[in-house]
């Protein structure tokens, strides 16, 4: 029995430590966007709470962390919005309970996909924590559910 009470405590520390925000459909995500873009991430960058660069590839965001993620993205097209034109450039933060280090997202430099946002011209952020990038092959299916 003691065994048991241990090892229950122990998962319910463990799941208590983790970062996890309830699952939504694609349909919810896009039912609350702003807009759809594809966009290329050009750069990536992390500052602390005061503003400040971050540069250390190890430096990690998550719980406890005043650090932030920030996603410079490049618009290649517009798939929807609803609050009027978006600019050419976005900066995009990251969630800062998400457990990442900078290099981890670094490494997605480059890469175009669709972006699910909220917001208006400068101050866009994801429309949802969890699954905001999506792969370009969901175009036709973002845009099926917005109407176009």
């Amino acid at each position: 029995m003691k065994y048991l009470l241990s090892l229950l405590a122990l998962m319910w520390v463990t799941t208590a430590s983790a970062t996890s925000v309830a699952p939504m459909t694609l349909e919810q995500i896009v039912a609350q966007s702003d807009a759809a873009v594809i966009a290329k991430i050009e750069a990536v960058d992390m500052v602390d709470g005061q503003g400040r660069q971050v540069t250390d590839p190890a430096a990690r965001t998550g719980p406890g962390s005043d650090n932030q993620i920030r996603l410079h993205l490049v618009l290649d097209e517009a798939v929807f919005t609803r609050t009027g034109p978006v600019p050419v450039r976005i900066t995009v933060p990251l969630w800062q309970m998400w457990h990442y280090d900078l290099g981890q997202i670094q490494r997605q430099v480059g890469q175009k996909s669709i972006f699910l946002l909220k917001g208006q011209k400068y101050t866009f952020e994801p429309a949802y924590y969890n699954d905001f990038q999506r792969p370009r092959s969901e175009g036709r299916k973002i845009r099926k559910l917005v109407g176009l």
